[in-house]
């Protein structure tokens, strides 16, 4: 989903595959509505971020199927990537009001996210080649408060503080289904795949956190 540059509300992959809430682009925002909405009225937010969608994903031979939701109390897009297993529902604002977005000039969040997942994908590469499969997982994103918010921001000059997130994005990993030779051959990938000097806590008896730059990699159970 790197092409969409989206940043993830939620986001869910199991067997099933992979659900993702986003906020519609502001692009698709200029015109606000209210339904009722009919096949011949549809909402104008959903309309323009089909567009939008649909430009950033052309270089790809694998378009998207769209539904628009319309029956709620806000109006909703849900692009369907078949061939990826990937589902993305799109809403306004307002229908994720109680959901952490980056304000504004923070940067750096969806790339952080981007940089746990690719290194949990890593590990369970190289845990799988020693086990001879790979385990099954499960995983969501979750948005707890940063314990070290305080220190990060003490030395930045003002002005430049509201770009620094409060929040942590932490990919919580499902283990629980594992053997204690698979979570140990994971836990061993998880130390190999990281760079130098990773933070890597310990959680109980066999959990994990590895912080992954201002991100950082849970084991659920733990």
């Amino acid at each position: 989903m790197l092409d969409l540059a989206i940043h993830p509300l939620s986001l869910v992959v199991d067997a099933g595959g992979a659900r993702m809430l986003a906020e519609m682009p502001g692009s698709a925002l200029h015109t606000r509505s209210r339904g009722p909405y009919t096949p011949d009225n549809l909402p104008p937010e959903a309309v323009e971020t089909v567009k939008w969608v649909a430009l950033r994903w052309s270089c790809h031979p694998d378009p998207p199927e769209f539904t628009v939701e319309g029956g709620g109390r806000w109006p909703r897009l849900s692009a369907l990537f078949t061939a990826r297993g990937v589902l993305v529902t799109f809403v306004v604002p307002e229908d994720a009001s109680e959901m952490y977005a980056p304000e504004p000039g923070q940067a750096g969040v969806e790339f952080h996210i981007r940089l746990a997942l690719e290194q949990l994908a890593k590990s369970l590469r190289a845990a799988s080649r020693e086990l001879g499969g790979e385990p099954p997982v499960a995983l969501s994103l979750s948005y707890s408060a940063d314990p070290d918010y305080e220190a990060k921001a003490a030395h930045v000059p003002e002005p430049w503080k509201r770009a620094i997130p409060e929040v942590m994005p932490t990919i919580n990993v499902d283990r629980s289904q594992w053997s204690r030779k698979q979570r140990a051959a994971h836990d061993k990938a998880l130390r190999a795949t990281g760079y130098t000097d990773q933070r890597v806590d310990p959680l109980r008896h066999t959990g994990f956190a590895v912080h992954v730059i201002s991100s950082c990699l849970r084991d659920l159970d733990a």
